[in-house]
C-alpha cells in the first residue's frame, strides 16, 4: 500500500492529511466561526485550531482512516447538510442522498444513520485517496459507489442514484463547482443542497441562486448579498441556511419538527443577521 492522502479545505485553510498526519498548508482566511467555536470550543482559527478540529474527528470518528465510523444517531450541526438530508430520508421526502466520503469520493446512501456519520464533520474534501475499509463499510451499509478510485463527482453519483432507480434525490454541491448544480438542475430532478461556500465569487453565487433548493452562509459575503436576497426562508442566523424553492422549504420545515430545542419563526426581510456572523466574510 502506498501513503493515503487526503486534501481538504476547512475554515479558509488547505490541509494535507497523509497516513493520519495533519499538515495545515496554509493559514486559515476565516478568523471568527460561531459554528466552530461551539463545535471545537475555540476562538479565534489559526492552523493549530484547524489542526486541533481535525484530531478530534479522527479520535470521534476515526476520520481518514481504516477504523471510519460509519453510523450514528445524531449529527453535531443543528441545521447542517447531512442532518437535513437524514431526515429527509426518515420522513420519506429523499429516497437517496448524494454526498462525500473521505476514502471512497461521491457515494450514494439511503439510511439515514449512516449519512449522519459521514456527514458529521465532513469540510470541503478536494481530493481524496481510497481507503478500502470505508469504501467496504460502506457498500455493506447499501451504498453505491462511483468506482474504488475515490473520484469526487455529484453530477456523476446523481446519475448513478437515478440509474438505481431512485427518484427523490438529494445532493450536496460544493460552492465552488456550482456549474454542476446547474447541470442537474437543467436535466433533472433532484434536491440540491449547496455547502462549503466560502470565498465563492458573485457569479457563482447567482447560480446557485438560480439552481438549488438549500444554500449555507458560511462565511461567503457573496452569498449572503445575492442569495439571502432571493431566498424565500432562511433558517438559522450565525450561519445561516437559504431556501431558495418550496421543496427547499419542506426540507427545512421537516428538520425543525424533529429538532428539540426551541425555535422561533417570525416574517422578516432576508438576510437576517444576529451580529454573530463569521469574520471576515469572504
Amino acid at each position: 500500500m502506498g501513503m493515503v492522502e487526503h486534501i481538504l479545505e476547512m475554515a479558509g485553510a488547505t490541509v494535507k492529511i497523509v497516513d493520519g498526519s495533519i499538515e495545515v498548508l496554509s493559514d486559515p482566511l476565516v478568523k471568527r466561526c460561531p459554528l466552530r467555536e461551539d463545535l471545537y470550543r475555540h476562538g479565534e482559527e489559526s492552523r493549530e485550531t484547524v489542526e486541533m478540529a481535525l484530531r478530534e474527528h479522527m479520535e470521534a470518528l476515526g476520520m481518514y482512516g481504516a477504523a471510519r465510523v460509519l453510523e450514528l444517531r445524531d449529527g453535531p450541526v443543528a441545521f447542517g447538510a447531512a442532518e437535513i438530508m437524514a431526515d429527509a430520508l426518515k420522513a420519506g421526502l429523499l429516497d437517496a442522498a448524494v454526498t462525500v466520503c473521505e476514502g471512497a469520493g461521491t457515494a450514494v446512501i439511503t439510511r439515514p444513520e449512516v449519512l449522519l456519520a459521514v456527514g458529521a464533520h465532513m469540510t470541503g474534501l478536494l481530493r481524496t485517496d481510497p481507503i478500502p475499509e470505508i469504501q467496504d463499510g460502506l457498500i455493506a451499509r447499501g451504498c453505491i459507489l462511483l468506482g474504488q478510485e475515490a473520484a469526487i463527482d455529484q453530477l456523476e453519483g446523481w446519475r448513478k442514484a437515478q440509474e438505481a432507480g431512485f427518484r427523490r434525490i438529494g445532493v450536496t454541491i460544493s460552492g465552488s463547482r456550482a456549474d454542476d448544480a446547474r447541470a442537474i438542475r437543467e436535466s433533472g430532478d433532484a434536491a440540491i443542497l449547496a455547502v462549503h461556500t466560502t470565498g465563492i465569487d458573485e457569479e457563482k453565487a447567482q447560480i446557485l441562486a438560480e439552481s438549488c433548493d438549500l444554500v449555507w452562509g458560511c462565511a461567503s459575503r457573496a452569498v449572503r448579498d445575492v442569495v439571502g436576497l432571493r431566498a424565500s426562508m432562511q433558517m438559522g442566523i450565525a450561519i445561516p441556511v437559504y431556501a431558495m424553492t418550496v421543496q427547499g422549504k419542506r426540507l427545512l420545515l421537516n428538520r425543525a419538527i424533529g429538532f428539540r430545542d426551541p425555535l422561533v419563526v417570525h416574517r422578516a426581510r432576508l438576510p437576517l443577521a444576529g451580529g454573530r456572523e463569521p469574520e471576515p466574510l469572504i
